[in-house]
């Protein structure tokens, strides 16, 4: 047996050694291989809390119903309305507390609402009477200052944050009706005289600071650690204003000595609702954190 256990012995060792470099080879290869491998880098969700401003930009679509109740030859009533398309632009400061993935806080925001529009209507003799119209009326309405006290909550998952947001808000508005009134229809005392044929003109106007609510949803997507873009629908009710008029039209002219002045009182509810869609951008102060 020597020689051939001398062989034997030779075979066994060179085989244990090349299993061992087999072994080890791929071993040093899978090192290899995790070393070279492309790093993915895990981007967790933007962290949201703290102090922020923002900026936003948008149009707004305003109804705006009018009942005017009046007294003129009779006591009729007449309802009225007309919807405009405006821009809606503004600022916000806000602070937002996260807890996980919920994020809540309070914004203010001051900004102008364009709700410029106008509606004119002959108005009936009487309510119901169904007689040719003794009174026609125009009604403009232009927006200015508006701004809001809102609490948002909502959800964050990675860069967007899904939130709803509602809140009181306030609106600075000028109201205008203008009114041209046929004469002596029922009055003889100025029959034959020639202001017959003149109408009668009045013309008011008010300036009122509405104050309503306010409610709507958005999303908001993280830039950056610090910036970020949002868009977002927002509804507001201004509730109904009243407001009370009278006034009397003199007839001018040697023509119309002694004819019985034209007078016209009455009381105009004014209801406003806005629809907007804006888009925006924030900044928060400190660094978010990716």
């Amino acid at each position: 047996m020597g020689r051939y256990g001398g062989d034997m012995r030779t075979v066994a060792s060179a085989a244990l050694f090349a299993a061992c470099v087999g072994v080890c080879g791929q071993a040093w290869a899978a090192d290899l291989s995790l070393k070279d491998a492309p790093e993915y880098e895990y981007t967790r969700s933007f962290t949201l809390p703290g102090f922020y401003i923002g900026g936003s930009l948008g149009a707004a679509n305003t109804s705006v119903d009018i009942g005017d109740t009046y007294v003129y030859t009779a006591d009729p009533f007449a309802a009225n309305s007309f919807d405009t398309t405006g821009m809606i632009s503004g600022v916000e400061i806000g602070y937002n507390v996260q807890s996980g993935k919920i994020v809540y806080g309070l914004s203010a925001g001051l900004g102008y609402m364009d709700i410029s529009g106008s509606v004119s209507a002959d108005l009936p003799r009487c309510k119901g009477c169904g007689e040719a119209a003794d009174l026609h009326g125009t009604y403009e309405t232009e927006g200015g200052l508006f701004g809001e006290l809102t609490g948002r909550i909502g959800y964050a998952s990675g860069r967007s944050l899904f939130y709803v947001k509602g809140g009181g808000a306030f609106l600075n508005t000028d109201f205008s009706s203008d009114y041209v009134g046929k004469n002596c229809t029922f009055t003889t005392s100025c029959a034959g005289k020639s202001n017959t044929d003149k109408p009668s003109l009045f013309g008011f106007e008010n300036s009122e600071t509405l104050v309503g609510w306010t409610a709507g949803v958005g999303v908001e997507y993280a830039l950056t650690s610090n910036w970020s873009v949002k868009a977002e629908y927002q509804h507001f009710d201004f509730g109904t204003q009243s407001f009370d008029y009278s006034g009397k039209y003199n007839f001018a002219g040697s023509s119309c000595s002694g004819c019985v002045p034209s007078e016209l009182s009455g009381s105009t509810d004014v209801d406003y609702t806005v629809d907007a869609i804006k888009i925006g951008v924030n900044y928060r102060f400190g660094s978010g954190g990716e």
